[in-house]
């Protein structure tokens, strides 16, 4: 059974925005290396004052491991200015009728 993360950094999302448009690369070889590491999905969502990470991964040992020792993630993390560090919750996912 896979995990859902959801990540919670306290950013000011207009500052993330900028940082996805103008790193993109970056966010994109990020990804090619945690799809690699066994990331089955990855999303953001932005609130006020912050954004959310929203992955699954095979466990949440797999996930951990992967935003420890990576390194463009903190170095993408300090241009954003990521003011906390960020809050991480993991779930068990479930297999029920009404998933789409």
């Amino acid at each position: 059974m896979s995990v859902i993360v959801i990540g919670k950094l306290a950013v000011d999302p207009d500052v993330m925005r900028k940082l996805w448009a103008e790193r993109a690369d970056d966010f994109v070889a990020i990804r090619n290396e945690a799809e690699a590491a066994g990331a089955m999905h990855h999303r953001w969502g932005i609130g006020d004052g912050y954004v959310r990470l929203l992955d699954e991964w095979p466990d949440a040992a797999s996930f951990q491991q992967f935003f420890q020792n990576q390194p463009r993630i903190a170095e993408l993390m300090g241009a954003a200015g990521v003011t906390a560090p960020p809050e991480f919750e993991f779930l068990d996912s479930a297999d029920v009728p009404d998933q789409f």
